[in-house]
């Protein structure tokens, strides 16, 4: 048998051999040829593959390539029952192990490079051949669709006979190839940066393809004769699978509506804000932009985000929208948001996929209910039953992979699935691909340390290189903040001379493109001009005092905490018969976390009844950056200026007919700013708190700068304040240490972060990262590692869920890990990093985890079994903390979850 004949033969895709009958055994297998063609129709076929400037024909044969590797004996002999004895003879495991992909990149870069001289050369003029380090930036994108770049050590592995063998076989591979495909010459690049954007991309573009190609429910395994002839099978087979995946996928194309100002986008809007007239309006820049909208909360800066990102999709600039946010739950209530609007974005005719990315999206029952099955995204269906279904669209391939995700055509996430985009973990070049040609928009990005200011700036490069545009939104950004965010995207536009800035006028809007800078004050909305008056108490019995009084006249009350003891101690001392204070914090059970928030929405949110307002809320600062809500009086612990700020938006921010307290006060708990201080300023006073914010310097240098200002006056002084509390020059000299030391650490997280994110210019290579798993997430440092409790109860010799027992419809084996997943709660490992479990229930726990994934189970260091039983208080447990001590835990759905120091005897 020829060599032509004997290639149909070698497997690409297989049954696991457990999984296969010998009635099926025509289709055991999907031949690699027709496998490499099917994950090329679909890389054509992609919306935005012509972003790469390639020829069909050229982008065709490279992605083709991508399996090559797979020829090798050393892969064929994975699944002995297909072992390809036509052309490899007799089944041997006498092969040196090796990954496909890594032989891949050598067969292509070394033992196959004559074969593909063709693809390179343009004439004959030697001056104006590729350079074999060129090609070699192709293959490495092509070979490397696992989710990183293939690795190994090269000159030892060019040593196996393995590939002198093959060598002749994937030749004629590369032939067969280049008859179905006949690709026009790759032209060489003009520049170094082109050559760079195309390797990122075609990384990119062929783990998409992959992914969708691979899953057999759309490319249905054939027999050896249906590629004897591969160029029909890609007309007539290939390329119509591809075009229906594609659509079940929910990636199909859509056209992107032409913008007719903020009313068509939001019918809801008669009279645009200040800042939104401005940005449907305003001469954007050509090209790649970035646009940092600054305005106080309440302005509609998301809305004239979202105007803008209109404005830049449909001059042809985006085909989409990636919308990040600080957290989970900012990123539930953005995506509710845009769930009323998304779909004005784009024509009538369109189907747009609207996604949740991050990694609890599946616990949010919204986003569960409109997931379409994989079958059911074609042009003509859409099941009856889902809620939403003319309007919310979503396939369940995009909505069940936090890194799919991204790709939707309109995704709502945590800033944490855009940085990753930039950070050396498995499949970045998916969320490269999920980002290109969209707009990143940013909200809240003030709320990052230094560590992820640098993440941030790493990826405003490497998206402008890539020829993306971003938008910022921020109530409280730093001038020097905005002008590194600004120089960095300027960098990866290559602009020589970046611009400096130089405004202080708040709100502002700037503009930055390839030719210029523009800094554009802008108007402040009128209803939000107010001034809040600003008290710096020195005792928690006073703050008590304050919230009893307004408690006693039906007021809206909140305090906000630093951290989750305090406010547990807080609710406590302030519970009596006439006042039960709600709890809000982290250290819930997720099921339990959702219930208090919706009913913290339903309380104090912007269409809350007086009736229902009369109550006390002390929560920890997830109030500030998450729930539409508002107070009539607010308490707060001392923080650092921005999030002080932030906190008082949630003060008297809804119009309402009647307050029982007009006036707008913050009361800020908070030692004293005197002159003359000692070290512990704070950690005497709010020992938590230190515990929270280590720069003390910084503490009193805002607690100093708002006793002088008595006030937060909006807009007027939201700069200063801003500017000012950020000047730590002069501070008590007994807070130089802190302040030093806290200068130290930034420096020290930039200088992680920026050995951490990918070097842009050093491209698609194995050997400038780690490129580790993406299950860790190293988007943000941790200063105290946290473990994952998960909550259960024992009955006799069944453990459950927690949620489970809060929620009998979880009970089902279907539910079972939303179940779990509902049950969790983050802990610092500090105070518990282990659980005990007793020797009669270590068979029922051990059946319990059994449902877990492999890696959970294996992680028993971060994902913990806490078994409760019911005392006189709630729920309670036992574990040992980091420092191996016993410790008590106890658990309530009022409290949440507490940790005691065990007693002795």
């Amino acid at each position: 048998m020829n060599k032509t004949d004997a290639l149909r033969y070698f497997w690409g895709k297989a049954h696991p051999e457990n999984q296969m009958q010998a009635s099926d055994s025509s289709t055991l297998m999907h031949p690699l040829i027709a496998h490499v063609l099917d994950v090329a129709a679909v890389a054509i076929l992609l919306p935005g593959s012509d972003r790469l400037g390639l020829d069909n024909r050229q982008l065709g044969m490279l992605i083709a390539l991508h399996d090559i590797g797979k020829l090798m004996p050393s892969f064929q002999k994975k699944v002995p029952a297909c072992w390809p004895k036509q052309g490899l003879g007799s089944y041997s495991e006498n092969y040196i192990e090796s990954r496909h992909d890594a032989d891949g990149f050598l067969l292509l870069s070394y033992f196959c490079a004559e074969a593909l001289d063709s693809l390179f050369k343009n004439s004959d003029d030697a001056q104006l051949d590729w350079l074999e380090s060129e090609k070699d930036q192709l293959w490495r994108a092509v070979a490397g669709h696992h989710g990183k770049p293939a690795a190994c050590d090269w000159d030892k592995r060019k040593q196996d006979p393995s590939f002198k063998f093959i060598a002749p076989y994937a030749q004629q591979f590369i032939q067969i190839l280049l008859k179905v495909f006949n690709p026009p010459a790759l032209p060489l690049f003009h520049s170094p940066d082109c050559l760079r954007r195309l390797e990122w991309q075609l990384a990119g573009l062929t783990n998409q393809a992959d992914w969708i190609g691979s899953q057999k429910t759309w490319f249905p395994y054939v027999t050896p004769d249906a590629v004897m002839d591969a160029t029909a099978y890609f007309w007539n087979h290939a390329l119509p699978h591809a075009q229906k995946a594609i659509l079940q996928a929910g990636l199909g194309p859509v056209e992107v509506a032409s913008f007719q100002g903020i009313e068509r986008l939001f019918s809801h809007i008669q009279k645009p804000s200040p800042v939104q007239d401005v940005m449907q309006s305003v001469a954007l820049p050509d090209g790649p932009a970035l646009v940092i909208i600054e305005d106080m909360t309440g302005s509609g800066k998301t809305e004239a985000a979202l105007v803008t990102a209109h404005r830049l999709m449909a001059s042809g600039r985006a085909s989409g929208l990636f919308v990040a946010l600080p957290t989970m739950a900012t990123a539930h209530a953005m995506y509710d948001r845009l769930v009323e609007a998304y779909r004005n974005l784009f024509l009538p005719s369109s189907r747009p996929s609207l996604a949740l990315a991050h990694s609890r999206a599946l616990l949010d029952e919204r986003f569960v209910s409109v997931l379409a099955p994989d079958d059911a995204l074609d042009v003509t269906f859409i099941p009856d039953d889902r809620a939403s279904a003319a309007e919310i669209c979503c396939s369940a391939w995009l909505g069940r992979d936090s890194r799919r995700a991204l790709l939707a055509q309109v995704g709502v996430g945590t800033i944490d699935q855009a940085l990753m985009a930039v950070l050396p973990v498995k499949f970045a070049t998916m969320r490269q691909a999920g980002l290109a040609g969209k707009v990143l928009l940013v909200d809240e990005c003030h709320a990052y340390d230094s560590y992820m200011q640098e993440e941030m700036a790493a990826l405003l490069r490497f998206h402008a290189a890539m020829g993306g545009s971003a938008i910022l939104l921020s109530a409280t950004l730093t001038g020097a903040v905005r002008q590194k965010l600004t120089t960095a995207f300027q960098d990866g536009l290559r602009i020589q001379e970046t611009a400096t800035l130089s405004s202080a006028a708040y709100p502002l809007v700037t503009l930055v493109g390839a030719e210029n800078v523009l800094e554009l004050p802008c108007n402040a909305r009128d209803e939000l001009k107010r001034t809040v008056a600003v008290h710096l108490i020195s005792d928690e019995a006073s703050v008590v005092h304050i919230i009893k009084d307004a408690s006693a006249k039906n007021a809206a009350v909140a305090w906000v905490r630093n951290s989750v003891d305090d406010v547990i101690a807080s609710a406590q001392a302030l519970t009596t018969d006439s006042i039960k204070p709600i709890v809000f914090h982290a250290r819930f059970a997720m099921i339990d976390r959702l219930a208090i928030e919706r009913e913290v929405l339903r309380r104090f949110g912007a269409k809350s009844s007086e009736a229902d307002r009369a109550a006390v809320l002390i929560a920890s600062p997830v109030l500030q950056e998450s729930l539409d809500i508002d107070f009539d009086i607010l308490c707060t612990d001392i923080a650092p200026m921005d999030l002080v700020i932030q906190r008082s938006g949630r003060l008297q921010r809804h119009k309402r007919n009647k307050r029982p307290i007009e006036s707008e006060e913050l009361y800020i708990l908070s030692p004293v700013p005197e002159k003359k201080v000692d070290k512990n300023w704070v950690s005497h006073f709010l020992p938590k708190t230190a515990g929270v914010y280590r720069n003390a310097a910084l503490l009193w240098r805002t607690a100093d700068v708002l006793k002088q200002e008595k006030e937060i006056k909006s807009p007027e002084n939201i700069r200063y304040l801003i500017e000012q509390a950020a000047d730590l020059s002069d501070v008590p000299e007994a807070l130089m240490g802190d302040r030093n030391n806290a200068e130290g650490r930034g420096r020290a997280e930039k200088g992680l972060a920026m050995q951490n994110v990918l070097n842009y210019e050093a491209g698609y290579a194995p050997d400038v990262a780690l490129w580790e798993s993406d299950i860790r997430t190293p988007t943000r440092l941790e200063d105290e590692p946290h473990v994952t409790v998960r909550l259960a109860i024992i009955e006799g010799q069944t453990v459950r869920p927690w949620a489970a027992f809060i929620d009998g419809s979880l009970e089902t084996q279907h539910q079972q890990k939303r179940a779990w997943a509902l049950s969790e709660v983050s802990v610092r490992r500090k105070q518990l990093a282990h659980c005990l479990i007793p020797p009669e229930a270590k068979e029922a726990a051990s059946r319990a985890r059994s449902v877990w994934s492999w890696w959970e189970r294996e992680a028993e260091d971060q994902f913990l079994l806490l078994l409760l039983t019911p005392n006189e208080s709630g729920w309670q447990g036992s574990g040992r903390n980091g420092k191996g001590q016993d410790v008590v835990i106890q658990y309530d759905q009022l409290y949440g979850l507490q940790i005691f120091p065990a007693i002795s005897g």
